[in-house]
């Protein structure tokens, strides 16, 4: 079905490059310094040009360069082509020559063809030009160097799934001057996938994620050599041999990385828990230990890359690489620098285009011109357009010299450091296993999992770092003599550790472990991920599941049935003798707490430990309900109750259909700071009404009122705070905000319907998943990064939170994040609907939004106390 057929198509595909040679134009351009209108080169050192386009090429992916500097391109036909497709019947791959040197590509022939969804193109050390479809890797002859390949030989092949979408399968290829070729495959949509080599060799898998593969240049020996992507749609080595790869990302979590790929190492992505990418046993950056970080976030569908250092850029542009950006219509450079073992960087826009301008794959000539193809419009099946361009210095003599070809060193640093390890003491070992370097960490984990006793003797280590790495090389080995240990692990005094512990036990479905699984919540305070990967870890032992995983009675690993037993959440929480630690944490797991809503009423009731009662109250703050208002509004006004309970009753009000809230008038003068906070921030939105006005105009100025308290007054009377300084003036915002904040009085703010913040994020497990997960962002944001963040939502957006719009044809208009653009529909994420899809034929316009989905603004609805109790919610700053 896959293998080429030449003679068939030959007339066909001939009949349609004669057709194109007739009806060939030059390039169309504008006055825009002569490229298309709205493509924009940024940096005013390069050029930038069309060297062909349709009808001479249409729809091109794929793209090498040989020694003569002849162009090779894969022009496609057969990605979801449509029904009245006029093109060949396969698709092709095209020379592009200039005979007789004047920069003008003056001849077009056809190297191959009657090829099946080719996605990519690569030259070997040897010479031979390599193609990458779906499911196939071939080597293609052309012995008398006519430019046209006279025999085609199949080195590997994708044997299963027998179907699947392209762009989930073999993807992209390169090679090592150490006589291995790599091979990017992508999470083929969960379904089980076995993938063979010349010899023979086999790998397969089965709700892994996508990896990369690594084999000999002739196809032979094949292995797995690293994994836990989505889908890797291209790799390259830089000047020190490090592989680079460039990944998609999930459908609701990002952002696309660039990774640096070392042997056996796992990015953390798992087609198993579903297309989201949001499981605890997934990672995206490093999060989970044994996983590794990315090394630069990029842009939505990262296509293509190259090393910089082989162009003729600029002399700044050595050690950098640069990508295609195709869903934002953009070229970017990446600055990276070395960090550890590995790499770090970031992007800076190089060139943009408009809606027609989809690069995808680049390629470099003996000159160091970049080359590189363009798909041209949003539109996924073959459509008749395409461009191939050239991007180059415009001084020449400005490079550094030996640009063409880069020896790769033998090994990279990484692959010094593990090599070096082969006979390290184990004291040696266990400095790695404890170093701050995650690439560091892996080389030890790999040198241990190699040497069994050496892993007995770390189980019980004084360093948890140390008994972590332990867990971690135990896992990777394999050995089941070794999972003895995972039961002392779930006990660990360490959290973390307590956390792995499960997922190797689930991961490795150890039955024989499913009653001591919840000891890893008794030891220690449990947190919420914890429970969380407790239950997933459950699921993952149930004998269902068990028998359907192993005999992969679903294509699909994703399909499989992951479920708790009945009422397995339910009666966490209303057995008695469980901790009250982890009943409140289990709070946040119950389904559907509205059909609990009799049950957990009883928490509220006086003489309940308060923990259990605090926790209820924010369950049932979501479930709108008359009689759960009522309970609020009594424990809003009972004295009795303690501040904080109070306190968070009242703050749950909002939410709720209350009617007879004039009660709460009286709690404006309540002795308590927190109480008369909240009670004015909740009446603030009843302003309207004369005794609210009246009793708000009592409290305004009072002597001994609180400034937070009066600057809640203020803004319901809607008087403004007429002290702050400019919203630009940041350096006046830090100074104001420079005070102690205290974090349940934050805690609070955040979940209020006056900032709205948990309506996209969560906290602690709870909130809407529109923005990004804040529960660790004072980790890497420090108090006044996270004030500008406040102020300034726009400044600075990660890729993986750009917004993006719909507007129908009736004028609706729809806005979110993490578009999927299909055939026939569009799929987005919006706040208030989950992910909506939406028929093309009933969209006039959709595009990137250039704000962030944060709306500006929201200092001016909280008093500067409430700004300093979210900060110090957030951040840990009280």
């Amino acid at each position: 079905m896959y293998s080429f057929n030449p003679k068939p198509q030959i007339i066909n595909s001939l009949i349609f490059l004669t057709i194109q040679l007739l009806f060939s134009c030059k390039p169309n351009v504008t006055s825009n310094g002569g490229l298309p209108e709205g493509v924009r080169v940024l940096d005013d050192r390069l050029v930038l040009s069309v060297v062909a386009e349709e009808p001479d090429i249409v729809t091109p992916i794929g793209i090498a360069i040989d020694d003569k500097d002849r162009i090779y391109v894969l022009e496609s036909h057969t990605h979801l082509a449509p029904k009245d497709y006029q093109g060949p019947d396969g698709d092709l791959i095209k020379v592009f020559e200039d005979t007789n040197g004047d920069g003008q590509l003056d001849k077009i022939s056809v190297f191959a063809e009657g090829i099946k969804e080719g996605m990519n193109l690569a030259f070997s050390p040897e010479g031979h030009l390599h193609l990458v479809t779906s499911r196939e890797v071939w080597v293609f002859y052309d012995r008398d160097d006519d430019g046209v390949s006279e025999e085609q030989k199949k080195l590997m092949e994708l044997i299963k799934p027998e179907s699947v979408y392209a762009h989930a399968t073999m993807l992209s290829i390169t090679f090592s001057e150490d006589g291995y070729m790599y091979l990017g495959r992508g999470n083929t949509g969960s379904e089980n996938w076995i993938f063979e080599g010349s010899d023979g060799s086999l790998i397969s898998g089965y709700g892994d994620g996508g990896n990369i593969i690594r084999a000999k240049w002739d196809g032979s020996q094949v292995e797995e050599f690293s994994t836990g992507y989505w889908n890797p749609f291209d790799l390259k080595f830089d000047n020190d041999g490090r592989l680079l790869v460039a990944d998609n990302d999930p459908d609701s979590r990002g952002p696309n990385r660039l990774v640096h790929a070392v042997y056996k190492s796992d990015f953390g992505y798992q087609s198993l828990f579903g297309g989201s990418g949001i499981h605890p046993y997934l990672a995206w950056n490093g999060e989970l230990p044994g996983t590794l970080p990315m090394a630069v976030p990029l842009g939505e569908a990262p296509s293509g890359l190259v090393n910089a250092s082989l162009t003729n850029l600029p002399e700044d542009y050595n050690n950098q690489f640069l990508c295609t950006i195709w869903e934002e219509s953009t070229i970017v450079r990446i600055d990276m620098r070395e960090e550890g073992l590995s790499v770090t960087g970031k992007t800076e826009v190089i060139v943009e285009g408009g809606e027609d301008f989809r690069p995808v794959a680049f390629a470099v000539n003996s000159k160091g011109e970049i080359y590189f193809t363009d798909w041209v419009i949003r539109f996924y099946p073959n459509h008749g357009r395409g461009k191939i361009w050239k991007l180059s210095a415009k001084d020449n003599e400005k490079v550094f010299p030996g640009k063409t070809k880069r020896q790769q060193p033998s090994q990279t640093n990484w692959e010094i450091a593990l090599k070096s390890m082969d006979t390290t003491p184990v004291v040696d070992l266990k400095s790695y296993l404890q170093s701050d370097d995650p690439y560091q960490r892996h080389a030890g984990i790999m040198a241990l999992s190699n040497r069994n006793e050496e892993i007995k003797n770390l189980v019980r280590d004084q360093d948890a770092a140390v008994r972590l790495g332990a867990l971690l090389a135990a896992k990777k080995s394999g050995d089941k003599e070794l999972e003895t240990f995972a039961k002392g692990f779930l006990t660990d005094p360490d959290s973390q550790i307590r956390k792995m512990a499960l997922i190797w036990v689930g991961s490795s479905q150890m039955v024989n472990l499913k009653d001591e699984i919840g000891n890893a919540l008794i030891v220690g305070a449990p947190s919420n991920d914890l429970f969380e990967t407790y239950l997933e870890t459950v699921k993952l032992l149930q004998p269902e599941y068990i028998n359907e995983f192993q005999n992969q009675l679903q294509s699909r690993s994703q399909a499989l049935k992951r479920e708790l037993p009945e009422n397995f959440v339910s009666d966490i929480v209303q057995n008695s003798k469980n901790p009250i630690e982890m009943r409140v944490y289990a709070l946040r797991f119950l389904d559907n707490p509205g059909d609990q809503k009799k049950l957990l009423i009883s928490f509220l009731a006086e003489g309940m430990p308060d923990a259990l009662r605090l926790e209820t109250i924010r369950t049932l703050q979501t479930v709108p309900d008359k009689e759960i208002a009522a309970r609020f509004l009594e424990i809003s006004l009972e004295s009795k109750n303690s501040e904080l309970i109070r306190s968070e009753a009242l703050a749950s009000l909002s939410r709720q259909p209350l009617d007879n809230w004039e009660q709460l008038i009286p709690l404006l003068e309540n002795e308590e700071e927190n109480i008369r906070i909240e009670a004015a921030r909740f009446l603030r939105s009843k302003i309207s009404h004369p005794d609210i006005r009246a009793a708000f105009e009592k409290n305004l100025n009072k002597p001994a009122a609180t400034e937070g308290f009066q600057q809640q007054i203020l803004l319901g009377l809607n008087q403004g705070l007429s002290h702050r300084p400019d919203v630009a003036d940041e350096k006046s915002w830090n100074a104001l905000l420079d005070g102690q904040g205290d974090s349940e009085r934050g805690r609070r703010v955040f979940f209020s319907n006056t900032s709205l913040c948990s309506t996209c994020h969560v906290m602690d497990g709870r909130g809407g998943d529109l923005g990004p997960d804040l529960s660790n962002v004072g980790k890497s944001k420090d108090r006044n990064n996270l004030i500008a963040s406040i102020l300034y939502p726009s400044a600075e957006m990660s890729p993986e939170w750009q917004g993006w719009y719909i507007k129908l044809k009736d004028g609706t208009l729809e806005q979110g994040r993490q578009i999927d653009v299909g055939n026939n529909d569009i799929k987005l994420y919006t706040q208030a609907k989950g992910f909506i899809s939406v028929q093309k034929e009933d969209i006039a316009d959709y595009g990137m939004i250039k704000e962030s989905l944060m709306p500006d603004g929201l200092e001016e609805r909280l008093t500067d106390q409430d700004l300093k109790d979210l900060l110090a919610y957030l951040g840990g700053f009280d």
